[in-house]
């Protein structure tokens, strides 16, 4: 995730793939079925995310980032209240402004972000014990 282009997704594709041929390096005899390297994938984006979490987390504290990550989201909430009239949705806004709110927008943030990474893990998981399959088959 700290390469350039980690934040596309790139990252977590390229640990399901390298979960798949590490686990294959160690047996070599053994054929991965496409379901195999799915779930080696996301066991790989589960350890991902939780490697993601613990250094976001030190990041914030030791940096005190945390009053301006707390200020982009305010700035994003009050954007996007100013373009509805709805008096439900202002509400809403202004439930997701109070600390209770903004701690709610973080941990669907969180579960959203792990749900990326063990879907994305997954896959690369899959396409490379196919592709190892396939390589096997020649």
């Amino acid at each position: 995730m700290i390469v350039p282009l980690g934040a596309f997704g790139i990252g977590m594709i390229a640990a399901g793939v390298l979960a798949v041929l590490l686990y294959r390096r160690r047996n070599p005899a053994l054929h991965l079925t496409p379901g195999v390297g799915a779930r080696l994938g996301a066991v790989s984006g589960v350890l991902g995310f939780g490697m993601f979490a613990i250094l976001t987390a030190l990041e914030m504290l030791v940096l005190r980032s945390g009053g301006q990550i707390r200020q982009a989201l305010l700035q994003t909430i009050e954007q996007s209240a100013s373009r509805s009239n709805d008096p439900q949705v202002q509400q809403m806004f202004d439930y997701f402004k109070t600390p209770a709110g903004l701690a709610l927008m973080m941990g669907l943030g969180l579960a959203m972000m792990l749900v990326l990474f063990v879907i994305l893990s997954a896959a690369g998981g899959a396409v490379t014990a196919v592709l190892l399959r396939k390589r096997d088959r020649n």
